[in-house]
């Protein structure tokens, strides 16, 4: 279980590793501009980044439920303390995570169930947009190697890596305020 759950993980992120990589080498999906909005087939890759990435962060969470059940949702923070609690899992270490896998489960339903329109027009890929995958891209594997801390199935290596991502993630939410003071 723990393999497939490994290898399941390393997969998706790969993928969106990827997908990444094609937004910068692709010469018709290079962002132009610093500060400019994203549409058409870039913004569509990046909506789809946002979907693998949940469904990555939803494999590994429904991997541990004792009955995994497909009634249970991930959008709120009562949601990740109970399906944390229902594995065994002291929730505890995990809250600073909360916020931004909270928000990218919704950014998920909007983009999957409401094709990301928001009110009626469609949802335009923006500067925020970029720092909060930014931020989910950093959440969902720190989220996963979370995880494999408090099994104790993680290694050095995963909880060297975890320590990285969750300053990264620090370092990220500091810079944003510059920005926005800037």
């Amino acid at each position: 279980k723990a393999d497939l759950l490994e290898k399941r993980f390393r997969l998706n992120m790969k993928r969106i590793n990827e997908m990444v990589q094609l937004l910068f080498s692709h010469d018709d999906l290079k962002q132009t501009r610093l500060f400019g909005n994203s549409s058409g087939t870039r913004a569509d890759i990046l909506r789809a980044i946002v979907v693998f990435l949940h469904a990555t962060f939803e494999v590994a969470l429904r991997s541990h439920l004792p009955k995994p059940s497909r009634s249970l949702s991930f959008y709120s923070r009562t949601d990740l303390d109970k399906a944390l609690r229902f594995s065994g899992i002291d929730p505890e270490p995990f809250r600073f995570l909360y916020p931004p896998l909270t928000q990218m489960a919704k950014r998920r339903r909007q983009i999957v169930h409401e094709a990301d329109l928001l009110h009626g027009d469609p949802h335009e890929w923006t500067i925020a947009d970029d720092w909060q995958l930014i931020m989910w891209l950093l959440a969902v594997p720190a989220f996963y190697y979370r995880l494999r801390i408090s099994l104790c199935a993680a290694d050095k290596v995963e909880r060297a890596m975890y320590e990285r991502l969750r300053m990264a993630m620090t370092r990220h939410v500091m810079f944003g305020k510059q920005i926005l003071a800037f």
